[in-house]
């Protein structure tokens, strides 16, 4: 990088930490959820230097890789080392749970859409969240009524119902149901995919619909990934974010 770059590169960075957006991107980092998480606290802050300094285009799995996780650049390939789109997953959980906690001062949201690693900007008052008190999980159905199948839908209904429990509290049920949960799940030897619906109650009408496909024997650490996903992607939506098609947690 040349002389003239580099000073560039400093005011452009020295601008971006003196602006109102970065001084909310600190609140988040210095929260409960991120403050023990270097890692989590490293993306977010590359992602929000690189947007804020009108480099989005310079956001790539791979810059990522080589300037956060210090991956070498002579033979790194992302097509092997999955590094960043695990911590991605995780990054977007975390958010999620921040701005679940009701922590957010500023009135500012971060999102990052699955299928890009740029982040975007929205305000609370513009997202289109939705409150879990007014939302019902269904049974689970499935198409293929093997025993094997039953078992492993009974253990994920449950693993599920635990998980909404836990990640928004004894609100579930509070109020007159709005939206119902539909979750249906075929199986295959080592191999489970769930399609979930959000449906809104007064018309019939999808709300929302996503897919997770998640591999290994149907016993319970399947289940546990599946419900995980399945309540990290529905909570994703609720704060705004609108996911569709494939990927669950991706």
């Amino acid at each position: 990088m040349n002389t003239h770059t580099s000073n560039a590169s400093t005011l452009t960075a020295a601008a971006v930490q003196s602006d109102a957006t970065w001084q909310a991107v600190q609140h988040v980092l210095s929260s409960p959820i991120f403050v023990k998480a270097p890692r989590m606290r490293a993306m977010l802050s590359f992602l929000m230097m690189r947007k804020l300094s009108g480099m989005e285009a310079s956001i790539s799995e791979y810059a990522i890789g080589i300037e956060v996780f210090h991956r070498d650049a002579r033979d790194y390939d992302t097509s092997f080392d999955p590094v960043v789109r695990v911590q991605m997953g995780r990054l977007r959980g975390r958010l999620a749970q921040y701005y679940a906690s009701a922590a957010n001062v500023s009135g500012l949201q971060i999102v990052i859409p699955m299928g890009t690693y740029v982040p975007v900007l929205t305000s609370a008052a513009s997202a289109r969240p939705i409150s879990i008190k007014s939302v019902a999980l269904t049974p689970l159905d499935s198409p293929t009524p093997e025993s094997g199948t039953r078992n492993f839908m009974s253990g994920l209904e449950e693993e599920l119902a635990l998980r909404l429990f836990q990640r928004f509290g004894s609100e579930s049920g509070a109020s007159p149901e709005q939206y119902r949960i539909e979750v249906r799940v075929r199986t295959e030897p080592r191999y489970a995919r769930a399609t979930i619906r959000l449906i809104d109650a007064n018309t019939g009408q999808i709300a929302w619909i996503q897919q997770c496909d998640r591999h290994g024997d149907l016993g319970i650490a399947l289940q546990e990934k599946l419900a995980l996903a399945i309540c990290t992607d529905l909570q994703n939506y609720m704060l705004g974010e609108v996911v569709s098609g494939r990927g669950c947690g991706a």
